[in-house]
């Protein structure tokens, strides 16, 4: 998770740069906001995007990082992740319900130094995947709703990085007097945009699942 704090637009061409923002951007505000309305899409994005960060993350320690090689592993790992998830439907809401649930946990507790952090990250994890099988809609909304604002304010805050916006941020601060640590602020900052958009997000579904069930008197 760090690597999304720390990338930057420069290690992508510019001319893609643009591109690959807004498809991310595009798919955090899929999830977010309409994540449990097409579920079956988000379980083969979901699919696609794990199966296929893995194959690259593999192909590109045994290839000592080929590019090429790294981005043909992402299709052929990431097709094979969406097919499987696509159908076998009851593994994909398992894995969203987790993935959604160590989203939630890294955001609150990152940063702690205790030993048994990710052992709990891992244990809410497992218990938010078993939870979605058994309260499907309500732990898929809260899941996609959390998991789709990580993804939109990365993008925002990989912007405002390469813009330069933090560090004219901080330099402002600093020359009015006021002392500011580390990163904390940075840090508590994308902690309540990330709560904010993904509260909003959630709400969104469960309204539009609600309008979706209103019977027609015609």
């Amino acid at each position: 998770m760090n690597e999304l704090i720390t990338w930057r637009l420069e290690d992508v061409p510019p001319e893609h740069a643009v591109l690959v923002l807004g498809i991310l951007a595009g798919v955090g505000a899929l999830y977010c906001f309409f994540g449990y309305r097409l579920l079956k899409l988000i379980l083969g994005l979901t699919g696609f995007l794990l199966a296929g960060s893995t194959a690259a993350v593999l192909v590109g320690f045994l290839s000592y990082g080929n590019v090429p090689a790294m981005a043909v592993a992402v299709f052929i790992g990431g097709l094979c992740g969406a097919m499987a998830l696509f159908f076998l439907y009851k593994t994909g809401i398992f894995c969203v319900g987790m993935l959604g649930a160590v989203v939630v946990a890294y955001q609150i507790l990152q940063g702690r130094p205790e030993p048994w952090i990710l052992w709990a990250v891992a244990g809410l994890g497992l218990m938010g995947g078993f939870l979605a099988i058994l309260i499907e809609r309500p732990i898929m909304t809260l899941a996609t709703a959390a998991i789709g604002a990580l993804m939109m304010t990365q993008v925002g805050l990989t912007v405002a990085r390469d813009q330069g916006l933090l560090e004219k941020f901080t330099e402002q601060t600093a020359e009015a007097g006021e002392r500011l640590p580390d990163l904390p602020w940075l840090t508590y900052g994308m902690l309540a945009a990330w709560g904010i958009l993904a509260l909003f997000g959630a709400l969104f579904q469960f309204r539009l699942g609600k309008k979706k069930r209103i019977p027609s008197h015609a």
